[in-house]
């Protein structure tokens, strides 16, 4: 290494700092792990981001976006989050909690309650009137559940959400009385967005738009629309497994906007989520009074809050639809990761969560707690 010495007049600084370095180098700790996860789950393609202590460290796409024309995925490729979508509507929710609009506490249905009696044509069981807001996003409603215990929003898929709306509260039940039974089912995050849209007299998507991915510059972040027609421009190509192939575009996706309507990308998606970290190294949407409400889990689950979950250092949430996989996770110590793939395991098979999910699980978890040191001090937010 040669160095060299430079004369200098006395007002010119002798040591000037180095340089922080302006484009990201290849990581191979973290490139063999994302590479052998879609290789050895048949997944096409990849895209994830990477921050240390609010600073992108790390972004990266892998695979291809579409196999028939055999286009690369990209930085820019847009996917669906799936389920990762409910925080936006726990956020949502939160923000006119931190407006005074409304709180968790507050009853949805009947005389008195945020949304009244408008759906439905029955008078409301008294289970019904008694859902708060916080059941809803704390999964603690007790159903919202047709023929089986099956999930209403899967049923009906050619109404509008209104008529589905109607719908729902005609023909679907509540198994237990609100707060006392954890259930996850999507339909209370449908509900969620209504109350979102009654209280701001803007349309969900709408608010979202100026409430969280405006202010965030979340420029590559939509709401997906129906069938491949519906596909926005930069879009990946979706790719089931098993049981799950076929339904990639086969359902109707404006009506999941409040549980798992989000097209986005990684570097997005991580955006958004150092702002739901409560890390000060970026600024967050919330106080802290209310994100300490937001990160509050029920006494029937408290490692599911309002529309995000945790356990031990770290807070999370994951998607899955047909062809779709996603997640973030954040630890505290300053770490956090966006991953989304256009391909996903056949969840309806018994073992997809014991193999597929928890692999994915334990990758997420690697890329925040081991080999920290490998990234360089570059932010490219």
């Amino acid at each position: 290494m040669a160095i060299w010495i430079v004369a200098c007049s006395e007002d010119t600084d002798p040591t000037p700092s180095p340089q922080a370095p302006t484009q990201q180098e290849d990581i191979a700790a973290v490139d063999s792990q994302i590479e052998s996860f879609i290789s050895q789950y048949n997944v096409p393609g990849a895209s994830l981001a990477i921050s240390k202590n609010g600073k992108l460290v790390y972004q990266k796409a892998y695979g291809v976006a579409d196999q028939a024309q055999n286009k690369a995925m990209e930085l820019n490729t847009q996917m669906r989050v799936a389920s990762v979508s409910k925080t936006f509507t726990g956020m949502a929710i939160m923000l006119l909690v931190q407006d005074g609009e409304i709180s968790l506490e507050d009853k949805v249905f009947g005389e008195g309650g945020i949304l009244g009696t408008t759906y439905g044509t029955k008078a409301y069981s008294d289970r019904v009137k008694q859902v708060t807001v916080k059941n809803l996003l704390q999964m603690t409603t007790g159903g919202w559940v047709v023929n089986g215990n099956r999930d209403a929003i899967d049923y009906e898929q050619g109404r509008t959400n209104a008529g589905f709306f109607d719908w729902m509260m005609d023909n679907a039940t509540l198994n237990f009385n609100p707060g006392t039974q954890y259930w996850y089912i999507n339909t209370n995050y449908f509900v969620a967005a209504r109350i979102v849209e009654k209280v701001s007299g803007k349309s969900f998507s709408q608010f979202v738009k100026e409430r969280i991915t405006d202010p965030l510059k979340m420029n590559e972040t939509a709401y997906g629309k129906n069938g491949t027609q519906g596909r926005l421009p930069n879009e990946a190509i979706y790719y089931g497994q098993g049981g799950t192939q076929g339904f990639e575009y086969n359902f109707n996706l404006k009506r999941r906007d409040g549980d798992a309507g989000i097209v986005t990308t990684a570097p997005d998606l991580l955006r958004f989520v150092t702002a739901i970290d409560g890390n000060p190294s970026r600024p967050d949407l919330l106080e802290s009074a209310i994100y300490n409400q937001f990160v509050q889990g029920s006494s029937v689950n408290p490692g599911f809050a309002n529309g995000i979950a945790q356990a031990n250092q770290v807070k999370y949430f994951y998607g899955a639809l047909p062809g779709t996989r996603s997640g973030y996770m954040f630890h505290s110590n300053g770490m956090a990761a966006a991953l989304i793939f256009n391909g996903n395991g056949d969840y309806t098979q018994s073992d997809y969560n014991s193999t597929f999910a928890r692999a994915h699980d334990e990758l997420m978890v690697n890329l925040i707690t081991k080999n920290l040191n490998v990234y360089q001090d570059i932010d490219q937010f």
